[in-house]
């Protein structure tokens, strides 16, 4: 399987801070990361470092790629915590926001086809209604689908995303959640997702990541459920997963470690 992310002992401090430390995993194609962690852990550092948006030390590959030689970005597509396009009052269509995927790999200048491609990414975020809306008259969870419509016209083989259901309710979270399903397994896309929703991210989910400051856990889904040093770091998660074997014989993550409790 081919190697997406990978990372040598990444390190980043702030004034002589550390904020990161010895952190090494290597994420292969087709692989659904949910990266979680304590806030104030670094995650959210750890995927600046990862983009080139900060300069720590340690070694980044990206499709087997030294980070600083790395040209192919319209492979990666990046969904921020905090996108300026929606802080904004700017009378912008959503096709005109899902448009700003292309610029930067073409140019300004707008073709039939780039525009089929646009409508290509909207239909499959269920966002092709809004195309002639203005961004910011649409609700939190329709600007979430078109900002990810836009991560994806550029047809990326890793898709990013820093916390993208943090102001969604509970049905939004759960679509957005299921669009990224399915954008992994039917069309194979490697995900690498922040988020505190470990439940409902869990059912899509192939691996965890725990961050916190160093890397405590990297692994599937059953081994991070059976992890002594996750357990320690998570507490009432960890005890609500052994209740949940226990009483429902299966994870509650959506993973095979409840078997052996049937």
């Amino acid at each position: 399987m081919q190697s997406v992310i990978r990372a040598e002992n990444l390190r980043f401090a702030y004034t002589r801070v550390p904020v990161l430390e010895n952190i090494s995993f290597d994420v292969k194609s087709g692989d659904y990361v949910g990266l979680i962690g304590p806030n104030g852990g670094g995650k959210t550092t750890l995927l600046k470092l990862l983009l080139g948006l900060e300069k720590g030390s340690g070694e980044i590959f990206l499709f087997g790629t030294p980070l600083e030689e790395f040209k192919d970005w319209h492979k990666i597509g990046y969904l921020a915590q905090k996108s300026p396009v929606s802080q904004s009052r700017f009378p912008i269509s959503a096709e005109e926001v899902v448009l700003m995927g292309l610029s930067s790999r073409r140019g300004a200048a707008v073709s039939r086809a780039e525009l089929k491609e646009v409508y290509e990414a909207m239909r499959q975020t269920r966002t092709r209604e809004y195309a002639g809306r203005i961004f910011y008259d649409l609700s939190i969870g329709q600007q979430q689908r078109v900002l990810l419509a836009r991560a994806l016209v550029s047809k990326p083989e890793l898709l990013i995303l820093d916390e993208p259901s943090t102001a969604l309710d509970a049905s939004s979270r759960e679509m957005f959640f299921d669009l990224l399903g399915e954008l992994n397994a039917k069309r194979g896309v490697t995900i690498l997702l922040i988020t505190h929703d470990t439940g409902e991210v869990g059912k899509h989910i192939s691996k965890f990541m725990y961050v916190d400051k160093t890397l405590v856990f990297f692994g599937t889904k059953e081994e991070f459920c059976k992890s002594d040093k996750v357990a320690q770091k998570l507490g009432a998660f960890a005890q609500h997963t052994i209740d949940h074997l226990h009483n429902h014989g299966h994870c509650p993550l959506g993973c095979a470690c409840g078997e052996e409790h049937k």
